[in-house]
């Protein structure tokens, strides 16, 4: 997938944030996890390939957002890139999955804009020494981790939520390592609807992050009949900013793999 720009100083800064906050936060947002159907076999998606067109204040960029999801047995890597004049972002998440249950491994976030040196973190998790770590500019910051599932990077909890929705669910809420911090996450259904896409049509719920402020306001959308997986992003920040991502282009394989008893 991809992000989209603002305007000046103070709206790159804004832009770069938003576009792969949002956005990445989107697209990974449902795409691609070990999902148990209700059927004797689990269905899980095998791999992702998709392109998100971007439009700006109503304004369609050259921007792209690019996805890409690989499955290796267990393991699963997101690859999602952002391609704009204003910003160039790469983010790779890597993670285990377990039926629904994801286990985060590593997560780096790239990003470059004009005239700024490029920036790189790298957060790692280690599950045995319970600790998870994150390097910048040198510097490292630990987080201590209470057990399984009590921390995640900011793409790898998408795949738990993508299982919710298919089980019914819909609230959700996750601790999330992010911008230096750990804080929870909250998301909710709150409507359904028609989204046009170079696709075609297709139903799809909303599911839109919790926040107290309410000029903020980021809604993923997530397509069922395309088992659910994501086709559109849009984030709002403020009255001057509004980022919607659109699925133009998309292809996906599942395998069936067998339940543990």
């Amino acid at each position: 997938m991809r992000l989209v720009p603002i305007s000046a100083s103070r709206i790159q800064a804004i832009t770069a944030h938003t576009l792969r906050g949002a956005v990445a936060c989107a697209l990974s947002s449902l795409l691609a996890t070990v999902v148990w159907s209700t059927s004797a076999a689990a269905q899980a998606i095998d791999s992702v390939d998709a392109v998100f067109s971007v439009r700006y204040n109503s304004k369609e960029t050259e921007g792209e957002n690019l996805l890409k999801i690989q499955r290796d047995g267990d393991q699963y890597v997101i690859d999602f890139e952002l391609d704009h004049w204003m910003i160039a972002s790469k983010q790779i998440a890597k993670f285990q999955s377990n039926g629904c249950q994801v286990t985060p491994e590593s997560y780096t976030d790239s990003n470059k804009r004009p005239f700024k040196s490029a920036k790189t973190q790298q957060l790692t998790f280690n599950w045995n020494k319970e600790v998870a770590i994150l390097e910048e500019d040198g510097k490292e910051k630990q987080f201590k981790l209470q057990g399984a599932h009590s921390a995640y990077d900011p793409l790898s909890f998408f795949f738990e939520i993508r299982c919710g929705l298919m089980a019914g669910e819909r609230h959700f809420s996750y601790p999330v390592i992010r911008k230096g911090r750990m804080r929870t996450q909250d998301f909710q259904v709150v409507d359904n609807q028609i989204v046009n896409t170079p696709l075609g049509d297709f139903k799809a719920l909303v599911v839109e992050r919790v926040r107290d402020n309410s000029k903020r306001k980021t809604r993923l959308y997530v397509a069922p009949e395309l088992d659910y997986l994501l086709v559109k992003i849009e984030h709002q920040e403020g009255a001057m900013l509004n980022i919607i991502a659109t699925l133009k282009e998309m292809e996906y394989q599942l395998v069936e793999l067998e339940q543990s008893s």
